[in-house]
């Protein structure tokens, strides 16, 4: 049996009585949740936000590194991906979420008698791969840890870049079993017995780039489109339920017989990235894990998938009330033609809802799951845009215990102070303003799942987006050739990267 477990870098930060979305509880997954806590009283002061946690490990509390060591962090800089601001900041602004960050850190510097925390940025899609290569192969010992977007960063893995964090000393003070830690995210990444990158509550983007449903509440009353958050707590929000719903709500706006930006749809979604969320919604696999841990080819959803191919490349290129925004900037222009009032339904990230388009909207908007497979689907299910953080420790740092350490203090410290003021503060207590939508939220984004393949994309070519993205974005129907394909070369990829990693003696 496949088993889901809740995204426990949220579960604290939410409501004592967590009320899902479906309503059911008699499916096949074990979406069994560790017990939540409420935040802690925040009525002083409603911008400084922390949840009530167990004390940090004695063994941490009790490290002192002498007020002379300064922990260095290479991480991303491209402002694009949301990631600039969940490590480091310069200064305090009174905005919620850098104070946060700002004091997190020296918080973490305090804990551990450091000097400070400092981050070196890369600019570019490839350029903190290149500097961390460059790094290794020069024996450069500057950066202590790495923190790169899964899709980027796991490639460093087979090329015996980075350390196993369950050795080298990493292990005395990280520990992957903590509430800190996405604990699902990394029985999913784990290699047999090893584990090369970790993510968690420091990972601002692992909530951020999670997938959801925009609704405008205002067209859907003047539409007369019944009341959605029954739909989804009936059960009843579907791949069907969406392709149906939107088909009869294009409407030209402005007479020009062109569909385009201006008029008025049902749905906007791209035909890329947004291919990628149904495969975790529908519940679909691809790799799973053999009684050793390791990685197997996994068949048996084929038919499935087939189907639901069919049904999304509908959704994007036939539904006469979709509107395919395209790759690239695709995101930014179905978020402006949402917050102009010109969509129904916008499949977007979650970070949308801190945008200055989404503040400053007329209309009131709800925040839904991506719709399921099936009414038979047990639940919804969240994938998060494979630019979420990971860390790592490089093979070249002097002390890997240390930066275990900084880790595993900067994930606790996260998770009580971090987490809460972006959860509570931004997303519940600022936009999204109706209890519904809270209550959507906590269901979203404690039934993050995926696919080990979305994990490891690079590492086993792109076999899930082979059959899935590739050819929609091709608007092409060639499922059956594509998946043959990855039938045929995928088993040969697992054992290929298994004969690597096993070789890896760090």
């Amino acid at each position: 049996m496949k088993r889901v477990f809740a995204l426990l870098i949220v579960l604290s930060m939410m409501l004592s009585l967590l009320i899902a979305c479906s309503g059911s509880s008699n499916g096949s997954k074990d979406t069994t949740q560790a017990p939540v806590s409420s935040p802690a009283d925040t009525t002083a002061d409603p911008d400084i936000f922390t949840v009530d946690i167990e004390p940090i490990d004695e063994s941490l509390a009790a490290l002192n590194y002498g007020g002379d060591r300064t922990i260095t962090i290479l991480a991303r800089g491209n402002t694009e991906d949301w990631s600039t601001d969940e490590l480091w900041v310069e200064e305090l602004t009174s905005d919620p979420i850098n104070d946060s960050i700002y004091n997190r850190n020296l918080a973490v510097c305090d804990i551990l008698g450091l000097k400070d925390i400092v981050q070196i940025s890369a600019d570019g899609r490839d350029a903190l791969q290149q500097k961390a290569t460059l790094m290794v192969e020069s024996g450069d010992t500057t950066y202590d840890i790495v923190a790169a977007s899964v899709y980027y960063g796991t490639p460093m893995i087979d090329k015996g870049m980075m350390y196993n964090l369950y050795s080298n000393g990493i292990d005395t003070y990280l520990d992957p079993t903590k509430p800190w830690w996405s604990n699902y995210w990394i029985k999913q990444a784990e290699m047999g017995d090893r584990l090369y990158c970790i993510t968690g509550a420091p990972a601002l983007t692992l909530t951020r780039l999670m997938f959801v449903m925009y609704y405008n509440k205002n067209l859907a009353t003047d539409l007369q489109v019944e009341d959605m958050y029954t739909v989804v707590n009936e059960g009843r929000w579907t791949i069907d339920y969406l392709n149906e719903i939107v088909s009869d709500l294009y409407h030209d706006n402005d007479g020009n017989s062109i569909k385009d930006e201006t008029d008025r749809y049902g749905l906007t979604i791209n035909h890329y990235e947004n291919c990628d969320m149904f495969w975790s919604a529908f519940d679909m696999t691809i790799l799973t894990k053999d009684e050793d841990g390791w990685f197997v080819f996994d068949n048996s959803d084929k038919e499935k998938i087939s189907i639901a191919f069919d049904k999304v490349f509908y959704l994007i290129h036939e539904n006469p009330g979709s509107f395919d925004t395209g790759d690239g900037n695709g995101f930014y222009i179905s978020r402006d033609m949402f917050a102009d009032g010109n969509t129904l339904f916008a499949a977007l990230h979650l970070k949308f809802a801190e945008s200055h388009e989404f503040r400053n909207m007329q209309d009131e908007y709800g925040i839904l799951p991506i719709p399921k497979y099936n009414e038979k689907q047990d639940d919804y299910y969240t994938y998060a845009h494979d630019q979420y953080t990971v860390f790592m420790v490089p093979k070249t740092v002097d002390d890997p215990e240390l930066s275990g350490a900084v880790l595993e203090t900067m994930a606790y410290e996260s998770y009580r102070t971090v987490q809460p003021a972006y959860y509570n503060v931004v997303l519940k207590g600022r936009y999204a303003n109706d209890p519904e939508s809270r209550k959507m939220l906590d269901a979203i984004t404690t039934n993050f799942t995926l696919d080990p393949a979305w994990i490891y994309g690079q590492m086993f070519t792109l076999p899930t987006a082979k059959v899935f993205r590739t050819p929609i974005f091709a608007e092409s129907r060639t499922f059956a050739s594509n998946y043959a394909g990855i039938e045929k070369k995928l088993p040969f990829m697992i054992k290929e990267i298994k004969k690597i990693i096993s070789k890896i003696e760090y």
